[in-house]
């Protein structure tokens, strides 16, 4: 930085007999020399920093004496522009870097189901990063657009902390459809009323299309199709999926206790030490044989019991959520909720009341056997 450094230096030399040739000599080697005064017994002028180097070389050579002023102190910040500049970007990069979102991860439970759900994030949602934070949808948005593309997810927790996102898809139990399947021929007819949205079949005759009104008990998809003058039983078989409204009641505690997740851990358990770190496991570290009989290398989830006492503000942060994911496991696989009303909330003494109405879309699609006459 010294090369650089054109810091003004005042210069002090005593008359003598080699003064003049030494002030020729500088100018003969490029120094600029600024504001020279001769003065009966001294010489004053001033010099850039950069070039002390040159200076006191010189002043060996023709032996004159010399006092060096520094007129500005070493300090971090100079007072000229590019410090001006340096300062205003300090605070402008971080100012600018906090509205964007940097990093978007999903960790899902299958290499598979994490493609699946980044390839939904690039296309459906857009999100590239960096991404404004202004432009990034909603929660709701983004966990209904993945429920809807894949709809074998019961629930898409979503974590966001500074500037960073983490998407954390969480599959439906697998459920056995053993029972529901019959060697019999049947027509598929509605469960319970709602606009038809789509069709997932692998054969029979649709009889509505969609955003069609339907009724329960009526027939979604024929299992006989017509083939000129000849009907064929060929039986329906798939799925009809359907909007309709779903009301439902709440009444929880005012103050509820609930399990929140803390950081993620690497946690080194020597094998002779039977104290375990209390949390769950989701990662191990492959050793080498020898030295896994001794040591084991895993990330831990850390949990902790938080107790809260529930507000008016928190209907949408906190009891949605709960209400919204009770809902799901209590309705078939493939099942999502697009949307949420909060219709009634009242606070008791020691309890929150109220109910929600949901959209939900679902297969209402049931068998009914096909009568022989048909």
């Amino acid at each position: 930085m010294e090369k650089f450094d054109n810091r003004p230096v005042e210069i002090t030399i005593v008359q003598s007999n080699g003064a003049h040739a030494f002030i020729q000599n500088l100018h003969v080697k490029g120094i600029k020399i600024r504001n020279l005064k001769h003065h009966e017994k001294n010489i004053h002028f001033e010099i850039a920093r950069k070039d002390l180097k040159v200076l006191r070389a010189s002043r060996k050579k023709y032996r004159v004496r010399m006092k060096i002023r520094y007129m500005q102190v070493s300090r971090i910040f100079q007072k000229n522009s590019w410090t001006a500049i340096g300062l205003l970007l300090l605070i402008l990069f971080p100012m600018i870097g906090s509205q964007l979102m940097w990093d978007i991860n999903v960790e899902a439970e299958t290499p598979e189901l994490r493609v699946a759900v980044e390839n939904v994030i690039q296309e459906k949602l857009a999100l590239e990063q960096p991404i404004l934070k202004g432009k990034v949808q909603s929660d709701f948005v983004i966990r209904q657009t993945i429920m809807e593309e894949l709809r074998d997810l019961s629930w898409v927790h979503i974590l966001k902390k500074g500037s960073s996102m983490t998407i954390i898809p969480q599959m439906a139990p697998i459920t056995d459809n053993k029972n529901n399947i019959s060697k019999e021929k049947n027509h598929l007819i509605a469960a319970k009323s709602g606009v038809v949205t789509h069709f997932d079949i692998s054969s029979g005759e649709r009889r509505v299309l969609p955003n069609t009104t339907v009724y329960k008990g009526d027939t979604l998809v024929s299992g006989v199709i017509t083939v000129g003058d000849k009907s064929v039983v060929v039986g329906a078989e798939g799925g009809v999926y359907a909007d309709y409204w779903l009301e439902t009641e709440f009444a929880i505690p005012k103050q509820v206790q609930y399990i929140s997740a803390n950081s993620r851990e690497w946690v080194f358990d020597f094998k002779l030490n039977e104290e375990k770190e209390q949390g769950k496991s989701f990662q191990k570290v492959d050793l080498p044989v020898w030295l896994s009989s001794f040591v084991e290398i895993t990330a831990v989830q850390k949990y902790s019991t938080v107790t809260q006492e529930i507000t008016e503000e928190q209907i949408e942060s906190f009891i949605l959520p709960l209400l919204h994911e009770k809902i799901l496991k209590s309705l078939p696989p493939k099942t999502i909720i697009k949307k949420e009303n909060v219709l009634h909330v009242s606070f008791d003494d020691d309890k929150v009341k109220g109910k929600v109405l949901f959209l939900v879309n679902e297969n209402i699609a049931e068998n009914y056997p096909i009568d022989q006459g048909d």
